[in-house]
């Protein structure tokens, strides 16, 4: 990273330079904590900061739509069978090819995205619906 970068960044970041620096020279004490990373990630928004944290824990993050959800359940489960069906579709036709351009690549991997971002949003709904209290914490009740 220029001198110039980190400046501006810790300058966002309301962190001086030469500590920042620091937290990312592995061979300081100073390590970056997981509020430095978010405050990397809010002025930066770079993405992978948070996706390498979540890679070293064999975890993986995905981002959860803007879009306007359906209707019910069913509805969100059909819509995420229509995707993954798109997917699929376009996953064959892109083999057959043999060959993708990185427009091509870059459309797909947003798609993909797209559909995991619902499944989590799915997900989500389906605890929320039919959470169950459980039996420890019944008895705390």
């Amino acid at each position: 990273m220029k001198d110039r970068n980190v400046e501006k960044l810790a300058a966002s970041m309301g962190m001086s330079a030469h500590v920042l620096r620091n937290k990312f020279n592995q061979q300081q004490k100073h390590k970056l904590s997981g509020d430095d990373l978010i405050a990397l990630y809010q002025v930066t928004k770079d993405e992978t900061l948070l996706d390498a944290l979540l890679f070293e824990c064999g975890l993986t993050a995905v981002a959860i739509p803007d879009a306007e959800r359906a209707p019910s359940l069913t509805h969100q489960v059909i819509q995420l069978n229509s995707q993954i069906a798109s997917i699929g579709q376009r996953t064959l036709e892109l083999t057959e090819r043999g060959r993708i351009t990185s427009n091509e690549h870059r459309s797909f991997m947003s798609i993909a995205a797209a559909a995991m971002g619902s499944v989590a949003l799915l997900i989500n709904d389906v605890e929320q619906r039919f959470q169950v209290v459980s039996p420890l914490a019944a008895l705390a009740m």
